[in-house]
């Protein structure tokens, strides 16, 4: 079992940085999605990633833990969701 840590974070009107990290160390190239639950979903395929089963996801701080790849395409808004509230909260 693999997990992969992906952080999110906005980067302007509408537009979200996601980069993954093994440990401390950026692997893959970072993309940018028009909404948080687009990334979640895009990495929930884990293209160019082989073996990981998982990602610790976080966004604004926080973190919803680690998260099953079909999981991850499957409950995007809801992982969004979760992300948004816990990073207001957090603030």
């Amino acid at each position: 079992m693999r997990v992969l840590t992906l952080h999110i974070r906005p980067e302007g009107a509408a537009q979200y940085l996601a980069r993954v990290f093994d440990g401390k160390v950026l692997v893959g190239t970072p993309t940018l999605h028009a909404e948080i639950d687009e990334a979640i979903e895009a990495y929930g395929h884990a293209d160019g990633f082989p073996g990981v089963t998982a990602f610790n996801i976080w966004y604004g701080g926080g973190s919803v833990g680690t998260v099953p790849l079909i999981q991850m395409r499957t409950d995007a808004v809801e992982l969004s969701n979760r992300l948004v509230v816990l990073s207001a909260v957090l603030r």
